[in-house]
């Protein structure tokens, strides 16, 4: 009788693991000079962003809502929440402030370079 209720449990987990995984980030800093962008983390993580780069598939806009993997995974396909393109990234890091995580993306990223007004 146990082993039906174990099987029961670790199907039931099996089939609730994908979207437990599904977060929600918004675009809150991108450079198409460089193909890195940065999203915001959902509440829990002491870290608040996220760096990443596309790799394929829709590029990102300022306040996009994307979907998927965003907290853990590194080579990723994510949503687009009002539109439902995808497109596949790398999550390169978690920092608890954008500038830090936009201080180190690529030199060729030219708005790193800009002065802030």
């Amino acid at each position: 009788m146990h082993r039906k209720h174990l099987l029961l449990a670790l199907g039931l987990a099996f089939a609730a693991g994908p979207a437990a995984h599904a977060a929600e980030g918004t675009v809150t800093w991108h450079d198409p000079s460089c193909g890195f962008f940065v999203l915001t983390l959902p509440e829990g993580p002491a870290e608040r962003f996220g760096l990443y780069s596309w790799k394929s598939g829709s590029d990102p806009k300022m306040d996009d809502v994307w979907e998927g993997d965003i907290v853990e995974g590194e080579d990723i396909e994510i949503t687009n929440k009002s539109s439902g393109d995808k497109m596949a990234v790398i999550h390169w890091a978690n920092a608890k402030e954008q500038a830090q995580l936009v201080r180190n993306t690529p030199v060729q990223c030219a708005s790193k370079w800009k002065k802030k007004k």
